[in-house]
């Protein structure tokens, strides 16, 4: 079966940025040794340990049961786990100035992992690139209370379907092994078991929702009303989502695992429409541990006037040119720029599968990025300069605990993100086995930090964009200050590419004009060929927070970087739609105010 190339998605909210440095590209040098990396003032978080809840006793009974029972089959399963997420969720939203969503939800979902085989090769193998199907997951809903008998019917029922399905997908991946040859590659297994099963038991986390509803819906309404405050804004949207999850794991080795995570969102959006038709958005979003690290009401409503004063500033922008040449990704958009170009491809599962691109698969222990940079992935950090990091969790979704993974250390490819199902010749997951409810585990990024060992100042930074310029007898640098997101292909059935959609990008002249705001461009390029053209970096990190996609669902991640300059990065033009704008008139601006000074009050 033809799998179709995966689009690997980052949704992400920008937070900061800053700063650069260049390097010598001609003639000789004679180069100082390298510093250290660059630090980073951080935080990291001790859980508050409790007793198990009686929703553990339920799994535990269950597992025991039914896991005795199935390993005792013509075909057999090795390892089983249950893993149970009850959720209870907030979403306040506000249009043009008037609250219109104020919802709060309570749902709770089961998954289901069964194994069959052997570690070396079971149901969780890949086949033909497909990872669907093979009894890992299910996400099925069941009763948001703790009844032994119903939470019970639920386990039976999904432990029976997924044990089938474990055993038809064990067959095929057996029966597709047997016709491939393999002499010329290192064996990987498909899951490795552990020798101490953790024990970790954190105390239920709680939010009142309805207290932060209460406290943030005027405020909502209000926001939404300041970025609706002129004629041209079509669509002012604010959106605060809190999500509180518990988490109870069991398996079949005596792990047992009670964690949580809070989430609050809140997020800012207008939209316009240039003479010419083509839609314009301005989108901001800050992600945060708890509602009280939320900017204040005053900070907010200045970040909304701004949004407002940058989508009329697009509005009147020209359409930005294809281009080829130098470009500043200030921190947060470099950070996207990695999650989307590197972090992806060294999430370990891609490294064993014939149908991924395995760009960095063959290539440990050797150089493949400027040797002033370093890159790592670590959850176990909260904050960075005081912004929280929304990658942050103690406990994988394979209950294994979080840990810093160091993937590339001046310049030198040394490891890979790893789940459970390891990449030789690495031996054990590093922590990074991640999913969203109903999807089975992989191989995914969490906080990931690019550092750098040489840096200059920010004030330097604009002036080194115009001499790259100017080295290449270019007219213009590109400035890119703030990015929604991008996505990246990293299957061999499509290309190795990607593809980055700013949301301000500035064109930095190098004749003393005035910078000019462009719209309509996105970045894109192939990997290889865009860390070749990495020239300097900066010395202070900005953050994205956000939400990526991939073939395990949704999971929060980070991405972090101090600026970057580049000596050669492509932008084509954006899809650009016709219709022509509105043709009734908008209400009257007197409306708008008092809408605005309603919402206020």
């Amino acid at each position: 079966m033809h799998r179709p190339a995966p689009l690997l998605r980052l949704a992400l909210a920008p937070l900061a940025a800053l700063a650069l440095i260049a390097c010598p590209k001609d003639g000789p040098e004679t180069r100082a040794p390298l510093g250290p990396p660059l630090e980073f003032e951080t935080t990291t978080l001790e859980p508050e340990l409790a007793e198990p809840g009686p929703a553990i006793a339920v799994l535990e009974r269950e597992l025991a049961a039914n896991f005795a029972q199935l390993a005792e089959q013509e075909d057999p399963a090795y390892f089983m786990a249950y893993d149970l997420v009850g959720s209870r969720s907030l979403w306040l939203e506000a249009n043009d100035g008037a609250l219109d969503k104020r919802h709060i939800d309570d749902d709770r979902t089961l998954d289901v992992d069964v194994r069959v085989g052997t570690p070396m090769l079971d149901n969780g193998h890949p086949t033909n690139g497909w990872y669907g199907g093979n009894g890992l997951g299910a996400g099925v809903q069941v009763a948001v209370s703790n009844d032994p008998l119903s939470l019970a019917q639920a386990i039976w029922m999904v432990t029976e379907s997924q044990y089938q399905r474990a055993v038809e997908s064990w067959i095929e991946a057996v029966s597709s092994e047997s016709m491939l040859t393999r002499e010329d590659e290192p064996e990987h297994p498909d899951f490795t078991l552990v020798d101490e099963p953790l024990q970790h038991i954190e105390k239920p986390l709680e939010l009142d929702l309805e207290g932060v509803a209460e406290d943030w819906a005027p405020l909502v309404a209000e926001l939404s009303a300041i970025l609706d405050a002129d004629p041209v804004v079509q669509q002012a949207s604010v959106v605060l989502a809190a999500e509180v999850d518990n988490r109870a794991y069991v398996d079949s080795e005596g792990a047992k695992v009670q964690s949580g995570r809070i989430r609050v969102r809140m997020m800012l959006m207008a939209t316009t429409q240039a003479e010419d038709g083509m839609g314009l958005q301005r989108f901001v979003s800050f992600e945060r541990h708890d509602p009280s690290q939320l900017p204040t009401p005053d900070e907010l409503r200045g970040v909304a006037e701004r949004l407002r004063g940058e989508l009329l500033d697009l509005r009147e922008a020209p359409i930005a040119e294809p281009y080829t040449g130098p470009a500043v990704l200030e921190g947060p958009a470099a950070g996207v720029f990695f999650h989307e170009i590197f972090g992806h491809r060294l999430e370990g599962h891609r490294q064993k599968d014939d149908y991924e691109g395995q760009t960095f698969t063959k290539m440990l222990g050797q150089p493949i990025l400027p040797e002033f940079i370093d890159v790592y992935d670590d959850p176990t950090l909260a904050s960075i300069n005081g912004t929280p990091l929304n990658g942050h969790y103690y406990v994988d979704d394979e209950a294994i605990v979080a840990q810093r993974a160091d993937l590339v250390s001046a310049g030198v490819l040394e490891g890979f993100l790893q789940s459970r199902s390891v990449v030789a010749p690495f031996e054990a997951s590093n922590g990074h086995g991640r999913r969203d409810r109903g999807y089975r585990v992989v191989a995914r990024q969490g906080n990931l930090i690019v550092s750098a060992r040489e840096t200059v100042p920010e004030a330097d930074m604009r002036e080194r964009l115009i001499a790259e310029a100017k080295s290449q007898n270019k007219p213009y640098g590109l400035w890119f200050s703030d990015i929604q997101g991008g996505y990246t292909i990293t299957d061999r059935s499509g290309p190795q590419a990607f593809k980055v959609m700013p949301l301000m990008v500035y064109r930095v002249y190098t004749d003393g004009r005035p910078d000019e705001l462009v719209r309509g461009a996105d970045m894109v390029g192939t990997p290889l060929a865009a860390f070749e053209t990495i020239i300097a970096a900066g010395d202070t990190p900005g953050v994205f927070n956000g939400m990526c996609g991939a073939e395990s669902g949704w999971v929060p991640v980070s991405a972090v970087s101090p600026s970057l300059l580049l000596s050669k990065l492509e932008i084509e033009r954006a899809m650009h739609q016709r219709d022509k704008p509105p043709l009734l008139p908008p209400p009257p601006s007197e409306r708008r105010r008092a809408s605005v000074e309603e919402a206020g009050q």
